[in-house]
């Protein structure tokens, strides 16, 4: 028979860490509810600024010029974006699976998020900034370190490619560790059957697609903080409502144990008294 009072303490303390869980699983519910309608809103402009790049690419010939700057080998900048806390399920454990496997102890690192930090002095990499990720819905204002970094070691050649490391929100079950080469532009093949059109450009067409650039970063790099943070929140409203369900599950077969032991020691106690007043 096991101590009632150890039984009850465990059954406390499981019910308390359910509370707990299923807390932290609404607050989370409630920012993916934001997060999903701020998407939604800038969506639409980022696509269509995607769509400019990739059709001034396309009809004005400038493909080959940015696949050309592609082949270069060299030094790559590579921004990490992680969160701040645990508690996220595998998303933290698959995102360094992605950093370690792309970044090279020569590429510089701008690390975003607490997690990221630690991650990158861990292995020793090549940290140029750190950043917090915060716990509320990334600002606008945010990327703009972010951008000012990328385009002052690309234009002075220090590297040959910028990458975004970090988490994409796919759905509220499924969110995955993805690498975004985002600079040199990628030929979209979406736009290799693209119906050519005639524009007139002014000036010229290659002063449009460096005016453009700007602003492809901007949805490049906003787009990535939403989607970690986006991913950050539904993986942690998964991994708390699987512990909520655990210690439920925990607290109720305690329960039943604790019944068992509790009626097992009133028998027995029942029996003593029996056999005590058959021996008189």
């Amino acid at each position: 028979m096991q101590n009632l009072q150890q039984i009850k303490k465990r059954i406390k303390t499981t019910n308390s860490i359910a509370q707990i869980s299923k807390a932290m699983e609404m607050i989370s519910a409630s920012k993916i509810r934001k997060v999903q309608s701020s998407v939604d809103r800038y969506n639409p402009y980022a696509k269509k600024i995607k769509c400019m790049v990739q059709k001034i690419i396309v009809d004005k010939d400038l493909a080959d010029n940015v696949e050309n700057s592609s082949k270069y080998e060299g030094n790559k900048l590579v921004y990490i974006i992680s969160p701040d806390k645990g508690l996220c399920g595998g998303l933290i454990v698959n995102l360094f699976k992605k950093v370690n496997s792309y970044v090279k102890k020569s590429d510089y690192v701008v690390a975003i998020g607490k997690k990221a930090a630690n991650n990158a002095t861990k292995y020793y990499y090549n940290v140029l900034a750190s950043f917090n990720m915060g716990t509320s819905f990334p600002k606008y204002d945010d990327i703009y370190p972010l951008i000012n970094t990328a385009n002052n070691f690309y234009v002075s050649k220090e590297v040959t490619k910028i990458s975004i490391i970090y988490t994409e929100f796919k759905n509220i079950i499924t969110q995955e560790a993805i690498i975004n080469e985002i600079f040199p532009i990628k030929y979209d093949k979406n736009f290799q059957n693209h119906e050519k059109i005639d524009y007139i450009f002014e000036p010229n067409s290659k002063q449009v697609f460096k005016d453009l650039l700007p602003y492809y970063f901007e949805v490049e790099f906003y787009g990535a903080l939403m989607n970690a943070y986006a991913s950050e929140q539904a993986a942690r409203m998964i991994a708390m409502k699987n512990a909520k369900d655990n210690a439920s599950d925990i607290s109720a077969s305690l329960v039943n144990i604790y019944n068992k032991s509790r009626q097992e020691k009133i028998t027995n106690e029942i029996l003593d008294l029996a056999n005590g007043q058959q021996g008189t």
